[in-house]
């Protein structure tokens, strides 16, 4: 959940920067900060950013368990990894 929020501040404006302080580090939430924190994110585009991230490390995983012998675990890991990416879809 912390790199949509990293995303999302990196491209913030000073205005949302403040909100995001206030929010976040302060703990000082509002009626309307919830969806004003999802707008933020929606628009800066951070949770599509994050779940590319996520198939890229998905991908890199599958990539490291092949150089493994077969076994029981390395398809546990494997299945992990899969399952992880498609919950954020």
């Amino acid at each position: 959940l912390t790199l949509p929020f990293i995303k999302a501040i990196a491209k913030a404006t000073e205005e949302e920067r403040r909100f995001w302080i206030r929010t976040i580090e302060k703990g000082e939430q509002i009626d309307g900060d919830l969806e004003q924190a999802l707008s933020l994110l929606q628009s800066h585009g951070a949770i599509e950013a994050t779940r590319k991230d996520a198939m890229e490390w998905a991908q890199k995983a599958q990539d490291s368990l092949s150089n493994l012998p077969e076994h029981p675990l390395r398809t546990l890991l494997s299945n992990l990894s899969v399952y992880v990416v498609e919950r954020l879809t």
